[in-house]
């Protein structure tokens, strides 16, 4: 008679997890159904302390934003690429898991894999090995974002050095990668974020009206753009700086295009840096062959013409730009050798 297959007979599970700022993606690499979870990366707490209690994880704490009592707030357990509160984190992504089937004895049998930061400093990597202890994660390596990205982007690593650059929500990456290593790279506190930010203020000075955080993500989203003729509205609503009460205007498309330029001409100006430090044959190699662009910026139109054209070189978009990281890493997955060779050893 057949045997039953048993729990301890189950294949393992293999995820590749983008922690970022903003959104946390999942790709699952042991099955077909590739990536499995794209939730905003916050947590609604209640209380403070020892005491805090967590009321919504994921989309729904997003969706809590300007809607809570004050004694609710919404919470980032990560910052600028970097775990902020171990505690919190390890709450969001144990429920992650479990929204993908992924916890109890299950957890311990996962082989996962944590894009971090370019160039992560000893003090960051040991909140994700912390965070990784905590959710009882067995298996676990480590890679640097940019190689990943390289990968995701379909880039053939094993030739000539490859020029990444990634614009997230609250951290960017550009580096010249290699089969050897880092060539030369850079992680930016500068993304999506703060372009939200910026058409709040901007909003405010020239409407007089106080929006929140999830109507300027929509402007970006809806009606950004760096094209040379920006067209387009949208209705935002919030609060009169004038009267306190509740109103409505049209923002122009215009009105946005600097908040988003100003910040890629940051990130454009240390990715330049970048290519500053290497040696000439690199560089000349590099300028042949171009930049592959990824991250959830690249969405806006003209982004990736706009930087191409600051760059001086050619560029490539992933087809699906916000999740080039997390494909990379469920490629490398499936090829323990590059794995093993990329993935960040212990220190």
């Amino acid at each position: 008679m057949r045997r039953k297959k048993s729990e301890g007979d189950t294949d393992m599970i293999k995820l590749a997890i983008d922690l970022g700022s903003s959104m946390t993606k999942i790709y699952r690499a042991d099955t077909n159904n590739g990536v499995v979870l794209a939730e905003p990366s916050c947590v609604a707490v209640a209380g403070e302390g020892d005491e805090r209690e967590i009321k919504a994880i994921g989309k729904e704490a997003k969706n809590l934003i300007g809607k809570t009592a004050e004694v609710t707030n919404i919470l980032y357990p990560v910052y600028e690429g970097e775990i902020v509160d171990v505690p919190l984190a390890v709450s969001m992504l144990k429920e992650f898991l479990a929204r993908i089937g992924v916890k109890g004895s299950l957890t311990r049998r996962a082989q996962v894999l944590f894009s971090v930061p370019c160039g992560i400093g000893e003090t960051t990597l040991m909140a994700y090995k912390a965070l990784a202890e905590e959710c009882d994660l067995k298996k676990v390596w480590y890679v640097e974002q940019p190689y990943l990205a390289a990968f995701g982007a379909g880039a053939v690593i094993e030739g000539d050095p490859i020029f990444c650059l990634d614009i997230g929500g609250g951290v960017s990456n550009a580096a010249v990668v290699s089969i050897d290593g880092l060539v030369a790279g850079i992680s930016m506190n500068v993304g999506g974020n703060n372009m939200d930010a910026n058409i709040i203020t901007r909003v405010s000075n020239k409407y007089k009206l106080l929006i929140g955080t999830l109507t300027a993500e929509k402007i970006k989203n809806e009606i950004g753009t760096l094209a040379p003729v920006a067209r387009g509205s949208r209705v935002a609503s919030g609060r009169s700086m004038e009267t306190c009460q509740p109103t409505s205007v049209s923002v122009e498309a215009e009105d946005v295009t600097e908040d988003i330029r100003v910040y890629i001409k940051k990130v454009v100006e240390y990715a330049t840096t970048v290519l500053w430090k290497l040696p000439a044959e690199v560089a000349a190699t590099v300028h042949r062959n171009g930049v592959y662009l990824s991250g959830g910026v690249m969405q806006i139109p003209a982004v990736a013409q706009y930087i191409g054209a600051q760059l001086g070189m050619r560029y490539r978009v992933c087809e699906e730009p916000q999740y080039t990281t997390v494909l990379g890493g469920g490629m490398l997955l499936r090829e323990r050798e590059l794995l093993n060779r990329f993935a960040i050893k212990e220190r």
